[in-house]
């Protein structure tokens, strides 16, 4: 990225964690909701405040739409869906799509699980309440909203 704007963003990256409610919070392992390969339509990273000179963004929620092209697990529809992700740039496409764990919030849509390698995923039981969405709209906003906004500032994704 040569956009200067996504140098400095948060003051650390553990902030983001804490603001996108990653899995260093978690008190009990995550699960998923659904598991599917899916290719990547659209993805916009969202407009964070001006930390100072001082600070380096690791990484902050993005809004991403998916391209369900199969579902392992889970039900959820194959076609778009809206998740949320926590990244530092955008995601490289992958010609057959890319496998993907998703956990369903409070939004009505999904966040997107990173396990670490070889880490084993559970699948949520069926009266798991939703997780916390990584970004929370503002009062009299939606991720439409703030998709919208992220596009004007950082100009449109590299493929969408």
């Amino acid at each position: 990225m040569d956009h200067p704007r996504f140098l400095c963003v948060l003051a650390a990256t553990a902030t983001v964690t804490l603001l996108a409610g990653g899995s260093a919070l978690a008190s009990q392992p995550e699960c998923f909701d659904a598991e599917v390969s899916a290719r990547i339509a659209r993805q916009t990273p969202t407009v964070m405040n001006d930390c100072g000179p001082d600070c380096i963004v690791m990484a902050w929620p993005w809004i991403v739409e998916l391209d369900v092209r199969r579902v392992y697990s889970g039900d959820l529809a194959r076609g778009p869906v809206t998740v949320l992700t926590v990244q530092h740039t955008y995601y490289n496409q992958v010609r057959n799509g890319r496998h993907w764990w998703l956990r369903r919030n409070t939004l009505g849509t999904y966040n997107v699980l990173q396990p670490a390698q070889g880490e084993t995923l559970q699948k949520c039981a069926a009266d798991s309440p939703a997780a916390s969405p990584f970004i929370q709209p503002p009062d009299g906003k939606t991720l439409d909203d703030l998709r919208r906004e992220g596009e004007e500032y950082y100009g449109p994704a590299p493929y969408t």
